[in-house]
């Protein structure tokens, strides 16, 4: 991988909300390199995970967090897919994918219906796609119907996240014949993120990189430069941070 491609996917490993990391983490895995992998503050030390929680800690955690509602499913898988983003393991990653893909069909056995529910086994699939790379095209299709599931329940579950990650998908997916990759599909789904949510600093970064995958490269960098004031509008944290460094990051691509 080259240096400005390793640095650009860095941020991308960076700017996402946990549960939306679905798509970078797919993305990464296509590409031949997880998010873990290309985590900017170092790899952890062996054994433990990137929040100072062991290995075998994490994944007993991870099991034992999971009850018996869609909130609580809901929520396992989200503590899970924030402690793959950070574990060097690879072992680890793949347990934890288990562990939120069992969550996710529990979840749906509860409420087949529930956005919650369809939204994690996305999150789940990419966790899975992240942990074994050569099954990472063939998973996209059913991660894409459950973001659609989603969005049909809910779609401003996550901050429009069902749109925002698929689109995210659809732009960063190789094309036909290989996987569903479809850059104009992606701007639209794009484009409906930013008009249910349009003060989600995440949603105007999916959008602006959509347009400049999609050549339009000066609607990208209005785009770029709103989702950093957007973001540079809320309260200072890693999250926050992370938007405004990706919006800046955005801003310099030629």
């Amino acid at each position: 991988m080259s240096g400005g491609r390793l640095g650009r996917a860095t941020a991308e490993c960076r700017w996402w909300s946990p549960t939306a990391v679905v798509a970078v983490t797919l993305a990464a895995a296509i590409a031949g390199a997880g998010c873990a992998t290309l985590w900017p503050h170092g790899k952890p030390a062996a054994g433990t995970s990137g929040t100072g929680v062991s290995a075998g800690a994490a994944a007993a955690d991870a099991a034992g967090a999971a009850g018996g509602s869609v909130e609580q499913y809901a929520a396992t898988i989200k503590a899970n897919s924030d402690r793959s983003d950070h574990e060097s393991d690879g072992k680890v990653r793949a347990d934890l994918a288990a562990l939120s893909s069992s969550a996710a069909d529990a979840c749906l056995a509860l409420d087949t219906q529930a956005a919650a529910c369809q939204y994690g086994k996305a999150v789940a699939t990419g966790m899975e796609a992240r942990a074994h790379p050569t099954r990472a095209v063939g998973l996209l299709g059913s991660m894409l119907q459950n973001l659609s599931n989603a969005d049909s329940a809910d779609p401003n579950y996550d901050k429009a996240g069902p749109s925002r990650v698929r689109a995210l998908v659809l732009i960063r997916a190789p094309g036909w014949p290989v996987g569903p990759g479809d850059t104009d599909a992606g701007l639209a789904a794009a484009r409906r993120a930013v008009s249910l949510q349009p003060d989600y600093p995440p949603n105007v970064l999916a959008l602006a990189e959509a347009l400049s995958k999609t050549g339009d490269q000066k609607d990208a960098r209005e785009s770029y430069a709103h989702a950093r004031d957007l973001a540079q509008a809320l309260p200072s944290g890693p999250e926050r941070d992370g938007w405004v460094h990706d919006a800046e990051d955005g801003l310099q691509q030629k």
